[in-house]
């Protein structure tokens, strides 16, 4: 699932802003766990700034992600500020602009209020993170479902089932293999059956390992067989 976990702003290696996790300011809870709650927010800061400061060091300029198993850390460098988004299955396209509009207005707001750039004056910064965050979450999570729905309107399931079988099924199951015609999506047949169609094609993919039900992607140019 696409996430934005935390956010840490950093002047000379030195954390000045940090939120983790981002649903703090959000969803205005406290309690909300993070990815990263079991290690403080100062040495994961300490440790992405050495990343920063190593790559400079040995002249590759500044690192443009660093990712582990459950995460990613995307950095951007603007005025002499280190701004770094930790995130899950979130677009890199996606990242660059929210980073930037972060950095932009992080600028624009201490240059206007002429603010000394230091962890105890920029309090201030949460409620213009909360917009631009809520703003970007909305259109990351309209960008995933979108996907979502392209997915499971491509993916074509095929039924092998002989009459003589389907007659042995309850009338739901018998509904449901009739639209298993080679031709309906799994999002046609879900919207017809007033189904989740992640809860449907994990129900079809239970007939795959008896052979049957097969699985066709059906695009603009070409159908080919999946391995589900």
């Amino acid at each position: 699932m696409s996430e934005i976990h935390n956010v840490f702003i950093l002047k000379d290696g030195i954390p000045v802003f940090h939120v983790n996790p981002v649903k703090k300011i959000i969803q205005n809870d406290q309690q909300v766990e993070s990815k990263t709650k079991n290690m403080d927010s100062a040495l994961i800061a300490g440790f992405l700034s050495a990343i920063a400061s190593f790559a400079r060091e040995i002249g590759i300029g500044t690192p443009i992600t660093y990712a582990t198993e459950e995460m990613k850390f995307s950095f951007l460098s603007q005025n002499d500020l280190l701004f770094i988004l930790g995130t899950t299955d979130v677009q890199e396209s996606e990242i660059r602009i929210i980073l930037k509009e972060i950095a932009e207005k992080f600028v624009e707001m201490v240059s206007r209020n002429n603010i000394n750039v230091t962890i105890a004056n920029l309090s201030s910064f949460n409620d213009i993170l909360k917009e631009i965050l809520s703003k970007n979450i909305m259109k990351v999570d309209l960008l995933q479902d979108s996907r979502l729905m392209e997915h499971y309107a491509e993916l074509i399931p095929h039924s092998h089932i002989v009459p003589e079988t389907l007659e042995r099924f309850s009338d739901t199951r018998r509904i449901l293999f009739k639209l298993i015609n080679g031709s309906n999506s799994i999002y046609e047949i879900a919207k017809a059956t007033k189904q989740d169609p992640r809860t449907l094609l994990s129900l079809l993919r239970s007939y795959t390992k008896t052979g049957l039900v097969t699985f066709q992607r059906q695009n603009s140019t070409k159908v080919r067989r999946l391995n589900l």
